[in-house]
């Protein structure tokens, strides 16, 4: 049984006095028990309705301030800007960890333009790419995949966010292309950043680790790629990485080519 004190549940009731009594006795734990599941379940359902809908208000101030600073455009503004886009950031990522756990709830599965999402989170880090002077190669990504655009595009933006923060300015690349096979589409995303350890490897979508590279770089929270596999699971999508230290990462995402994926 996966919840065991639901035995009164599978068990017939003894005819004898003493059985009954240890039945009783059994049911009265059993209730207690869901009562007591049924409380902490009810607060982890409080506490996720409040987060989001923090993360929402919150978003009202951070859009007004970048909307100030447009307009009053100075070099220390611009400096601003940025940095209320980290934090808008850090806030979708709030959102994204709230809902994971049931984000069945929110998505649509669909056929969807892969370039248009890609380019979309592109742009949405190219003041990084601009100022670390990191190259872009894009190439044969115009196809259509099945999966849910908003959730994609969070994933998307959680891996090349996380490859900027390792690959070296100036002489930094990033390469974005896709591989189609007969019942899949392979999406590869792969920078030349300092890579990752072998023995760290297995690890990298473990909730809150952040390896060795992590303790060099204090932005490491160690929940971005955790997100992105459990995403990645609940839109029947496989994520893999495959790094070789010193010479860059890959990430590589396979999307399944069926229009079973439509969820109708």
């Amino acid at each position: 049984m996966e919840h065991k004190y639901l035995i009164t549940e599978i068990i017939e009731e003894p005819q004898f006095a003493d059985g009954k009594m240890l039945f009783e006795t059994l049911r009265d734990v059993d209730k207690s028990m869901a009562d007591h599941v049924h409380i902490y379940r009810d607060i982890q359902n409080d506490y996720k309705s409040y987060i989001e809908m923090w993360v929402h208000e919150v978003k009202t101030p951070l859009a007004a301030a970048k909307l100030i600073l447009d307009n009053n455009p100075t070099a220390v503004s611009e400096s601003l800007c940025e940095e209320i886009e980290k934090i808008e950031s850090f806030v979708e990522q709030a959102l994204f960890y709230a809902r994971s756990s049931n984000p069945e709830k929110d998505y649509i599965i669909k056929k969807i333009p892969l370039q248009e999402s890609v380019n979309r989170v592109i742009r949405k880090h190219s003041k990084s790419f601009i100022y670390k002077k990191i190259r872009i190669e894009i190439k044969d990504i115009d196809t259509f995949v099945y999966s849910d655009t908003k959730w994609l595009e969070f994933i998307l933006d959680q891996i090349i966010g996380n490859a900027l923060k390792y690959m070296p300015q100036e002489n930094g690349l990033l390469q974005i292309f896709c591989e189609q096979v007969e019942n899949a589409v392979y999406l590869h995303i792969k920078d030349n950043g300092i890579g990752i350890a072998s023995h760290e490897l297995p690890r990298i979508f473990d909730k809150g680790f952040t390896g060795s590279n992590g303790r060099t770089n204090e932005k490491a929270t160690g929940i971005g790629l955790y997100l992105c596999k459990t995403l990645c699971d609940k839109l029947y999508l496989n994520i893999q990485a495959s790094s070789i230290q010193r010479e860059g990462t890959t990430i590589t995402i396979t999307f399944p080519i069926s229009k079973l994926m439509l969820l109708k």
